[in-house]
């Protein structure tokens, strides 16, 4: 017998989809000429399929490798990294598709397409992600049986039904291990991803910063509150903290900044610093937990005063929340505020106060003017305040396109465009502050957040970022000041999806389906979604041993060895029985071809006029003894026959025409 190593085309076909599939799913993380470069060898390998190019030279690969080299480089500047080193293997994926000559080679590409689509849930574990890698091994497995099945091209779709047949049956053992095998910690460690693209808000503020993610609705992080829900107006989440000022950007203080306090962060578990004596709390507090989604960036955020027992997060000197590695993967963190606080209310040391209060020189000396003379008209600080706020709610206006503004901002903005965004407002109240000797600082971070009914806990997105002042004032300390607030309410009391025109609100993304809120049905739709990928993270992706435990004594009633073996003994048994008696039924009745079914019909119609088929009769013999009791019927059914066994063994024919044909055999009952 003489083998057969050629791929057959059923496989083929699904290969090169599979192929396709799974490159598209890496678009977001693949260079542009990654992607170029696998999309002319998935091209190259249909063209050589249909006979009209040829397999590239030695020298074309050696050219397509040396590309491909110089391309990471121009992209990521080395090829050590999670991303570099997953286009590499994609770009080996796709030189291998167009060598593919025989079968093992065929096995080869399917084998590195199984490992290609693994790789996707480095970069993200979301539901939607693990579906897309699920759709993907089933393509992959459909190709794989395809591989095996040499007349595999009259049914192509019985190669995808037997892939999802396989797929059903793993799932009953998938969850069974799920459940109860030991949650070990990570035996090895994956680099972070290093190149994505940083989302957010970013560690420094110009004016139009913030405004940029106005049109932009992805989301940042969701919370779940462990009591009632804070109200809207009070939803500030506290991120990022800035100190320094260079007359147009504001930037994040440094360690080196506070002097002789050399100690920037207190991690949990470590020992306390005497920088936290200065914040002092009263007994309310709201316990919630946030679910972040990757920002590539370590700070974190939370509601004023935030306390968290997580190991990898940490407080930081200006009392906000920071991570130990930059948040590459989604995570999940515990935390406890404390609305009621006071911070440094004491008193500030002078070179505190001289650094709250520093402003660069030749910059807005009409604010500064301004702001100097106001202060001594008003009397005190509150006062002074009060009438800078009233100044805002009078003549400016809160807009998410702000004109741009040229190098004395606080100026121009103040004294001659009057509109801007939050970060517009927050850094002009700051610089007036300061030009008052009152210390402040610019917050940035995140306000408000959008209520999910099904599940009670909180969507927040990049459109709510947010930014706004804190200020020292003598015995209160740090207490927040909202600049933004005084213009436009509504903002902070109801979020800016419901001040900004409909037809403006994320103009940019006209995709999004948080665009069309107005529309009952589709917002619902989207928030059941949101609410899958909400317990998906919950009950899959944070399904520790605690966790585990819980489940299994609920389940059996008392965690123990001998109650785990019998359990997963007997599922694990009766899991096979169902898929060995199901495969012993399908070996029993097997399904016959189209062709086949078509002429049983025709035997059938046959079997009404008395001419039943002996089991022992040959279609041709059954057909001459049919003709010679009914010679009127000797032409259709001697067609019938010819085609029937032209197609079946021969091999030759049409199985459409003798569908047709049988289809209209339509005899006349006659006594015989």
């Amino acid at each position: 017998m003489k083998l057969v190593y050629q791929i057959p085309r059923n496989s083929l076909v699904w290969l090169l989809f599979a192929y396709a599939f799974v490159v598209a799913a890496l678009t977001e993380i693949l260079p542009i000429p990654i992607l170029a470069i696998a999309s002319l060898c998935l091209i190259w390998r249909i063209q050589v399929y249909r006979g009209f190019w040829k397999f590239p030279t030695r020298y074309i690969k050696y050219c397509l490798v040396a590309l491909t080299i110089i391309v990471l480089y121009a992209s990521f500047g080395r090829l050590i990294g999670l991303e570099p080193m997953v286009s590499l293997l994609v770009s080996g994926f796709s030189f291998k598709l167009i060598e593919m000559h025989q079968r093992r080679d065929a096995l080869t590409v399917i084998y590195l397409a199984y490992i290609i689509a693994a790789t996707q849930l480095l970069f993200s574990q979301t539901m939607s992600s693990a579906l897309l890698v699920l759709a993907e091994t089933v393509i992959i497995t459909t190709a794989l049986i395809g591989l095996n099945q040499s007349e595999g091209y009259r049914y192509p779709f019985k190669s995808l039904s037997t892939a999802g047949r396989l797929l059903l049956q793993a799932i009953p053992l998938m969850i069974l291990l799920f459940l109860v095998m030991p949650r070990l910690g990570a035996l090895w460690s994956v680099p972070s991803p290093q190149y994505s693209a940083k989302t957010g808000v970013s560690d420094s503020m110009s004016p139009g910063d913030i405004s940029q993610l106005a049109n932009n609705g992805d989301l940042a992080f969701r919370v779940s509150f462990s009591g009632e829900t804070p109200e809207h107006s009070q939803r500030y989440w506290r991120g990022l903290v800035f100190s320094r000022f260079d007359g147009r950007r504001w930037s994040q203080a440094q360690p080196f900044d506070y002097g002789k306090e050399k100690e920037w962060i207190h991690w949990t578990g470590e020992p306390r610093l005497s920088w936290e004596d200065q914040l002092r709390v009263r007994s309310t507090k709201i316990d919630y937990s946030i679910i972040m989604e990757p920002s590539q960036q370590p700070w974190l955020y939370a509601m004023e005063m935030p306390v968290s027992n997580d190991r990898e997060v940490g407080l930081a000197r200006n009392f906000r929340l920071v991570s130990r590695t930059p948040v590459t993967q989604r995570i999940q963190y515990q935390v406890t505020s404390y609305p009621d606080y006071q911070l440094e209310a004491d008193s500030l040391p002078d070179w505190r106060y001289r650094y709250e209060t520093r402003l660069p020189r030749s910059f807005n000396p009409k604010a500064i003017a301004l702001a100097k003379k106001w202060y001594r008209e008003s009397g005190s600080v509150q006062r002074y305040i009060q009438r800078l706020l009233s100044w805002y709610n009078r003549e400016f206006i809160y807009t998410h396109n702000p004109p741009r503004l040229g190098k004395h901002t606080a100026d121009e903005f103040l004294f001659t465009t009057k509109r801007g965004f939050c970060e517009h407002f927050a850094s002009s109240f700051a610089i007036m502050m300061r030009a008052a000797g009152i210390p402040a600082r610019v917050v940035a971070g995140y306000q408000g957040g959008e209520e999910n009914p099904y599940q009670a806990y909180l969507l927040v997105h990049q459109y709510d970022a947010h930014a706004w002042t804190e200020v020292w004032l003598q015995g209160e300390g740090w207490r927040r000041v909202d600049p933004t607030a005084a213009v436009a309410p509504q903002r902070i009391e109801r979020g800016i999806q419901n001040i900004i025109g409909r037809q403006e609100f994320l103009a940019e993304s006209p995709l999004s389906l948080i665009r069309y809120q107005n529309i009952r049905w589709l917002n619902l739709l989207r928030l059941q979604l949101d609410r899958l990928d909400y317990l998906w993270h919950q009950n899959i992706l944070e399904f520790d041993g605690d966790l585990q435990n819980a489940v299994l004594k609920r389940l059996l009633g008392k965690v123990e060895p001998l109650r785990l073996v019998i359990a997963l003994t007997s599922i694990t048994t009766a899991v096979l029985l169902m898929i060995a008696f199901n495969l012993a039924r399908s070996g029993r009745s097997k399904t016959q071809p189209p062709s086949v079914k078509t002429y049983l019909r025709f035997c059938r119609k046959l079997g009404k006029l008395g001419f039943v088929r002996k089991p022992h009769e040959s279609p041709t013999v059954f057909a001459e003894r049919v003709s010679r009791a009914r010679p009127d019927l000797r032409q259709p059914v001697t067609k019938i026959t010819g085609l029937f066994e032209s197609f079946c063994y021969a091999g030759q024919g049409d199985e459409q025409e003798l569908y047709k044909t049988v289809a209209r055999f339509r005899p006349a009952r006659r006594k015989i």
